[in-house]
């Protein structure tokens, strides 16, 4: 009987601890087994072997069966899984959880399953062509030994005939062995032949020695693809992969176009939009070995990632890199920044009006700031930006509705607009000759194809009570400006700081004296009743932190310092204490947008 072992499992449930359970098998880290948890059969990863049990191993349930069929997880997978978990505040099951949903399980079984009965059927297939070649050299050995006889020549043209045709049948067979047998080199050869044929220019050398500073690149730009297409085919050439994180699914496929004809075929693209088994396909390529540049969204963090040697983040500053739905409520722009630390790589982070946390890292040297603007400027050069008072305009020339008479003049001399609606509802606008977008609609869009894009009440871009409102206001402008020849925006709060500025520079300062991110951390704690919130905001008050009730979320604030780290492992006991003793629900949003 062979001696019993213990490990520790990570399951996809909310857990703060991760169970023990005892095996006979020798099993290695990442491994994936089947357990009972709960009374439920459930899909565990190992992540301790070897374990000495804090509990009586009586108390101790085996495991069910090692799900063979799995892919093995990766080390860097887990580290990732691990950082989630701490910075978020969540238990690393829920990450888990996000990264293998059982949907994706069920799939990866159903593939292995299959792909059992291919290896099954490949392997019955060549076994029986090799019995087949055994029986045909048997027959060309008999005939060619009928052949050294004495014949006549009417026999012996039939028994070379019949030969021959053994012969031929025999070359086939060998040619069918060496297609079944001889696959993969050949795949490895054409990969190769693959890069070396990359149609991309030579990274510049101002890009090249910033990447060559081992920090984390912020590249301000208005155009970045060329910039990362030199990056991604050098990293390539170097024998390494790269992954390009994009904030919404149109964009993956834009970026698609202007990147498949450098790469072809080592181009993947992964996004929630597929199929469970179009990004099955995506995985077990990835897991393969075979050279990628892939492109997705922010669930592509968790693809298992092989040996990458650049990350690329487009458009860093988008808030859709936020997931707030379900835990894990995390930021996919910082958790790449933290996956290219475990993988050993190269980071970019691409935008034409960075963040302000990206802007503080690089003014504090954690980044390195590569810009490429004209004049530090994030507008582009060629962009003409109209912005039209309406009060004033009202009180001068009327309006026409919804629009300013300078702005119809405008559409009327444009042969192809977008209008961008603020307060006005689509019905308003009925019988525009132009395409009509709300603000989150026109932040998807691609919108450099048009002669003219108008925001009408622009006011609603602010939110007071958002302290983000004009940092965001302010990105958005700056990507239309970026990528559109005309710009014309109506407001009535003309004076706003956001249409004056001409970097974000104020912007941060403003956070700065005011103490709020980037300057400091915020952790939102929502409830579903106000009283356990105020509740919470007493206790944690009274425990040094800085807590305020509003309504029913309790924000917390901690200064980003050396001890935010330790701030934070002592506010998730904090709340793990609270959850006990009041059985109140609740849930935790780290850096909430």
């Amino acid at each position: 009987m062979q001696p019993q072992r213990y490990i520790k499992l990570i399951l996809p449930l909310r857990l703060e601890w991760e169970p023990c359970y005892s095996t006979a098998a020798e099993l290695a880290i990442g491994e994936r087994v089947a357990v009972v948890f709960a009374h439920k059969r459930v899909i565990g990863v190992v992540s301790e072997t070897d374990v000495t049990p804090d509990i009586d191993p009586s108390r101790i349930h085996s495991v069910l069966g090692v799900e063979t069929g799995l892919e093995k997880i990766s080390p860097e997978e887990i580290s990732l899984w691990r950082f989630m978990a701490e910075y978020y505040l969540c238990s690393i099951g829920e990450v888990y959880k996000a990264a293998y949903p059982s949907l994706k399980t069920h799939s990866e079984e159903s593939s292995a399953r299959a792909q059992q009965r291919k290896e099954a059927l490949e392997e019955l297939t060549l076994r029986r062509w090799q019995d087949r070649l055994h029986k045909l050299q048997a027959r060309l050995e008999a005939k060619e030994k009928a052949l050294a006889g004495r014949h006549s020549e009417a026999v012996r043209l039939r028994l070379e005939e019949q030969r021959n045709e053994i012969a031929s049948q025999m070359q086939a067979a060998q040619d069918k062995l060496a297609s079944l047998s001889s696959g993969l080199g050949m795949a490895e050869k054409d990969y190769s032949s693959l890069i070396a044929g990359i149609k991309a220019p030579a990274i510049s050398k101002v890009l090249k020695d910033s990447l060559s500073t081992g920090k984390p690149l912020l590249l301000k730009s208005a155009d970045r693809a060329a910039s990362y297409v030199s990056a991604a085919a050098q990293c390539l050439r170097k024998g390494r992969n790269v992954f390009i994180m994009v904030n919404e699914t149109a964009l993956a496929t834009r970026l698609q176009e202007r990147l498949e004809d450098a790469f072809g075929s080592l181009l993947l693209v992964h996004h929630s939009q597929q199929t469970h088994a179009a990004r099955r396909r995506i995985n077990d390529s990835v897991r393969s070995g075979r050279p990628y540049v892939l492109i997705g969204t922010r669930s592509s963090l968790f693809v298992p990632h092989r040996d990458l040697g650049l990350i690329i983040v487009e458009n860093e500053e988008s808030p859709f890199y936020k997931q707030s739905d379900t835990a894990p409520r995390y930021n996919a722009r910082d958790c790449a920044v933290q996956l290219a630390r475990i993988h050993g790589c190269s980071l970019i982070l691409g935008s034409c009006s960075p963040s302000l946390e990206s802007l503080l890292n690089a003014r504090s040297g954690r980044y390195s700031l590569l810009d490429m603007n004209p004049d530090g400027r994030e507008t582009h050069p060629g962009c003409r930006f109209t912005l039209i008072d309406v009060q004033a305009e009202k009180r001068k020339n009327g309006m026409d509705g919804v629009f300013s008479l300078k702005l119809l003049s405008e559409m009327k001399y444009s042969p192809k607009t977008a209008i961008i609606r603020g307060y006005e509802k689509e019905e308003d606008l009925a019988g525009t000759d132009a395409d009509i977008f709300s603000i989150p609609q026109a932040a998807k869009q691609d919108l450099s194809g048009y002669s003219l894009v108008a925001m009408l009440s622009a006011d609603a871009l602010f939110d007071p009570s958002d302290f983000r409102s004009d940092e965001h206001a302010f990105q958005y402008l700056e990507r239309l400006r970026g990528s559109c020849p005309k710009v014309t925006v109506q407001t009535s709060q003309a004076g706003h700081q956001v249409y004056s500025l001409s970097s974000a520079a104020p912007l941060l300062e403003e956070r700065r004296r005011f103490g709020l991110p980037p300057y400091t951390r915020l952790v939102d704690i929502r409830f579903k009743d106000a009283s356990a919130a105020a509740s919470l905001a007493q206790s944690l008050a009274s425990g040094g932190f800085s807590a305020m009730a509003l309504g029913e979320t309790v924000r917390v604030s901690i200064p980003r310092d050396r001890q935010l780290l330790e701030r934070k492992k002592e506010l998730r006991r904090c709340l793990e204490a609270f959850r006990s003793s009041s059985k109140a629900a609740f849930v935790v949003d780290v850096d909430p947008i």
